[in-house]
């Protein structure tokens, strides 16, 4: 019974493509909430065992993700030609999750005209939401936002977090390049 139930606890986060709660993971399987929990560690221990490329991490409210070890996102990106996001689209993500709450017009006069077109594709993706206040839209990142890219979803954590990431970056191509 407990290999049939990691293996389908295995399937659930691999399909899912998003994280999903203990509790959608016990409705999967049918196995109540504690021996859900150790069977997502179990997994998580044998992935972090035999160093695979793909991980399964805990996220904030007991939420589990499978994904990609960031270390192999710059190996294969050429498999995956044009990503989920353009290189414009991220920039605009990027800028809006720093600045947010942020006008729209704000993000247009930094990130130009194109800007609005990211915006509705982001929208529409479900990282961004817009509330209307007076005659302008004030944009936000979401929790799938988070949840996608590992990031809290306290605004300000999120910040930080998402500051370090992109140090972080700067210092390892700028390493490669030298």
């Amino acid at each position: 019974m407990e290999e049939n139930v990691k293996a389908i606890v295995e399937a659930a986060l691999y399909a899912a493509g998003r994280p999903l709660t203990l509790s959608q993971i016990s409705k999967i399987t049918g196995v109540e909430g504690g021996q859900v929990k150790k069977v997502v560690s179990e997994i998580m221990k044998e992935y972090d065992a035999r160093r695979s490329a793909i991980e399964v991490i805990e996220l904030p409210g007991s939420r589990y993700a499978m994904q990609l070890r960031a270390a192999y996102s710059p190996k294969i990106k050429d498999l995956v030609p044009g990503g989920l996001l353009s290189l414009g689209e991220l920039k605009t993500l990027a800028y809006i999750a720093l600045m947010q709450p942020v006008k729209q017009s704000q993000v247009a006069k930094a990130r130009g005209s194109a800007a609005y077109i990211h915006i509705k594709r982001l929208e529409g993706l479900g990282f961004v939401e817009g509330k209307t206040e007076g005659r302008t839209k004030v944009l936000y990142t979401t929790e799938l936002f988070a949840d996608y890219f590992g990031l809290p979803y306290d605004v300000k954590r999120l910040k930080l977090q998402l500051r370090w990431r992109i140090k972080k970056s700067e210092l390892t191509e700028n390493a490669e390049t030298n």
